[in-house]
């Protein structure tokens, strides 16, 4: 009788230790996903946000436009918020968008007063209608943003891009 009480024993110090290992180990994995998802999650080269319809935009001429969408750091998501803004120049039925950051040093670009095309007002960059650069210090051309239609309206592939180097290169 001594003996069945020391095998029930042991049995459930088994027991006991094998559920609380799996219990800790439940644990452990669902803490390490929660702390490591803001590197893994929301970060992505660019995406898409709807601006304005086709048939608003006149044609050659450009307009600047505010990208508004949902924006997520970490856990937080602020709903509907200004994320940047582009310049959008319509040919017919295609449409080129510019980022309005300028590509020296991050001030914003604006239209060139007397001509066509935009200028960056802080160290006086110009860029030609097409977003070429024509003089100043900024080591390239506008950033173009993708561009595509549905339902009418413009969507365009918001991105951010590294300022004072003569690469375009993505940051994010």
């Amino acid at each position: 009788m001594a003996e069945a009480k020391t095998d029930r024993r042991g049995a459930l110090k088994v027991f006991a230790a094998v559920g609380g290992t799996v219990g800790c180990g439940a644990l452990a994995v669902t803490t390490v996903r929660f702390v490591t998802a803001p590197a893994h999650g929301g970060a992505s080269a660019g995406r898409w946000i709807k601006t304005v319809r086709l048939d608003s935009l006149p044609e050659g001429e450009p307009k600047r436009v505010s990208l508004v969408a949902d924006h997520r750091d970490a856990w937080t998501i602020e709903k509907q918020v200004q994320l940047g803004a582009a310049w959008l120049l319509r040919k017919g039925d295609q449409v080129t968008a510019w980022s309005v950051t300028c590509p020296h040093l991050g001030c914003a670009v604006g239209l060139r007063a007397g001509a066509p095309g935009f200028n960056c007002p802080c160290h006086d960059s110009s860029f030609d209608v097409d977003g070429r650069r024509l003089d100043g210090p900024s080591p390239r051309d506008l950033d173009t943003l993708g561009t595509k239609i549905e339902d009418g309206f413009v969507l365009v592939d918001f991105q951010r891009f590294r300022q004072g180097t003569p690469d375009k290169a993505p940051v994010g």
